[in-house]
Formats: C-alpha cells, structure tokens, sequence
C-alpha cells in the first residue's frame, strides 16, 4: 500500500515538474517570437527612430539629425555609379538610413555585419538600407575596424542600392540563390570599388590564394570586373551563365 501511495505521488510530483517546465517553455517560445516579429517590423519600418527625413529624386534619407546640404550632391553621386549599370531602375525607391551610431548599426545588422558600412535586407519585402556613422558632408562612412575604417558614403550607398536593383531584376529567390562573389563584385564594381586598393589587394590575393579573409570584396571586384571589362559579358551573362570560378580565378591572378 505504502509502495502504491508512494508511487503515486512521485508520478504527480513528475506531472507537476513537467507540467510547469511545459508552461515556461511556452512562455520564453512565445516571447522569444513576439521579440523576433517586434524586430523584423523594426527593420521593415524603422522610421520611428529616425526623427529627419529628406526625398531627393527617388532616393529618401533619414537620418537621426538634421541632415547636411551636401546629401544631394552625395546622391548625386549615388545615381551617376548606378547610371552605369545596364540593371538600374529609377522605379526602385531605395530608402537610406543614416544610423550615425555604431550601437545602433549593430543592432539593425544583427551585430553580425556590425563592423561594415552598410547593410540591406534582400530577403525583406523593403528597400531599406542602413547605414553606419556616416559624414555626409565629406562623403564618408566610417565602420569600427582596425584598418580600412572608411570610405565613400556615395560608394556605399550605390552598393547596397545595387543588391536591391540585382533583386528587382532577377526576384527574391533568385538573389538569395546567386554566388556571394557575383552578388558582392557587382555591387562593387558599380559602387566603383573596394575598401581596399588595387596594390593592397593585388599583394594580399598573390601572398595567399588559398585564404581570401582580409580581401575577400577585392576579389570579389577583380573577377567581375574581369568578366564585364575583358570577356565583354553582360550583366545578364554574369548572373545568369554558369562560370567555374576556380577557372576565372586562376585567370585573374594572373593578370594581377
């Protein structure tokens, strides 16, 4: 009887242990999720942070501050880079956000990106691009690094507008399936080019072929601007064909 009683007991006792463990696991899911659609809306709508706003052409730029005057020469800037892309399409409407914060740059770059210039979403329904701590009146962006911590504002903003133009043109899915090194060297190569220069990069890619950390974009540009320059493919060709990139890379080094 003792044994049944105790039985018993220890089996309400594992109800109960398991029933709040259910309970608490259902809560953190439920706030784990509620947190995750609180920030993707973030992303999408970020205006609510940012107090200025100015539309110039078919560019909007917010910005935390007062915007400087100088933000339309530096769109200027932006849309003569993307005039030379045979994609571009003024009826995509990027919307350009100057964080101005480094925190806060992390923070809509999910810290992983947290030390590049600029960040867009193009998995998102949204023409949103972040940027980091930027000088609009020097046509500057700055990233937390301890080398090549700047760059062009304008060259920035025509890369990140350009994944947007790849996406318009070839959908969702296909932008998400493309090749990072033709995604990020075509961006570059209407950006007009890399963080890093050519003498840098060129010594980076012969000293150590194997392992691009460090110039990974410079290659990136170098192939895609070997294939658009030298082989005359067309932006069509580029993401389109199926290209042996240990080939194209061989080639390129080469040439270095």
């Amino acid at each position: 009887m003792n044994d049944t009683l105790s039985s018993a007991f220890n089996a309400y006792r594992r109800y109960r242990a398991a029933k709040a463990q259910s309970k608490l696991y259902r809560t953190v899911r439920y706030l784990f999720f509620s947190l995750a659609a609180a920030y993707v809306l973030l992303l999408c709508f970020p205006q609510v942070l940012f107090a200025h706003q100015v539309t110039y052409k078919n560019f909007t730029v917010y910005s935390r501050e007062p915007l400087d005057q100088n933000v339309y020469a530096m769109l200027d800037k932006v849309e003569a880079r993307l005039a030379t892309s045979e994609i571009n399409n003024t009826q995509v409407r990027p919307k350009i956000f100057l964080t101005n914060n480094q925190q806060l740059y992390s923070a809509v770059s999910l810290y992983i990106g947290a030390n590049s210039f600029g960040k867009g979403f193009g998995i998102l329904p949204t023409n949103n691009v972040f940027i980091n701590d930027a000088d609009v009146a020097r046509d500057l962006v700055f990233r937390k690094a301890a080398s090549f911590n700047q760059r062009s504002l304008s060259e920035v903003v025509a890369h990140e507008v350009t994944h947007l133009l790849v996406r318009e043109k070839f959908g969702y899915v296909k932008n998400v399936t493309l090749p990072a090194w033709k995604k990020e060297g075509y961006a570059e190569y209407v950006s007009g080019g890399t963080t890093i220069d050519y003498a840098t990069g060129a010594n980076l890619w012969k000293a150590n072929p194997q392992n691009d950390r460090g110039y990974q974009y410079f290659k990136y540009y170098m192939l895609v601007k070997y294939l658009l320059d030298h082989d005359k493919l067309t932006g069509d060709d580029l993401f389109t064909r199926d290209i042996n990139r240990v080939d194209l890379e061989t080639k390129v080094l080469a040439t270095l």
